[in-house]
């Protein structure tokens, strides 16, 4: 959960401490859906794994451009400025930002990832309202439900499903031929 405090005085930041302990210990992959991926805590952390020699993958599945002028003026720097940093960062190669593209939207509004996933080896899963951005890391009202395996097969092969479905569709294969 995400609650900044107003109410009774007692912020809540498990969501944000899910995502930066979840990067922390990523092994293999980080793959991470959301509309707006400007959070610098988020990025902060991916950032520390992708200069490190063995550190893992990282996917992010975004948008390619924000709605009206203000979350272009606001989101839209925000996020340019921390996948310029992300990318100064990335001195081994793993990190990808890609946006799904339909080619019958071309010229009109894209398509809008609007989905908050994050899967991390899958051995976590985390989907629910938060965005990667710093509203949601300490500011907004979210709630996540994440599941994690502990090592379980069953689970993994369902976490590893969930990202093999999502990749699927944004690549338009079927989930088998991207496995």
């Amino acid at each position: 959960r995400t609650d900044p405090g107003w109410v009774n005085g007692q912020p809540v930041e498990e969501i944000r401490s899910l995502y930066v302990d979840a990067i922390a210990a990523a092994k293999r992959f980080v793959y991470l859906e959301n509309q707006y991926f400007s959070s610098s805590v988020v990025g902060a952390a991916l950032e520390a794994r992708l200069r490190e020699v063995a550190g893992p993958e990282v996917v992010v599945v975004s948008r390619l451009t924000e709605e009206g002028w203000l979350e272009e003026r606001t989101m839209g720097l925000l996020r340019a400025r921390l996948h310029q940093r992300i990318r100064a960062a990335d001195a081994h190669g793993r990190y990808r930002l890609f946006y799904p593209h339909v080619p019958e939207l071309e010229g009109a509004q894209p398509l809008n990832v609007h989905s908050k996933v994050l899967i991390v080896d899958d051995e976590l899963c985390s989907v629910g309202s938060a965005n990667f951005n710093n509203r949601s890391m300490g500011f907004d009202t979210e709630c996540n439900m994440a599941i994690a395996a502990h090592g379980e097969e069953r689970v993994k092969r369902a976490i590893a499903g969930l990202r093999r479905r999502l990749l699927a569709e944004h690549l338009g294969v079927r989930p088998e031929e991207l496995a």
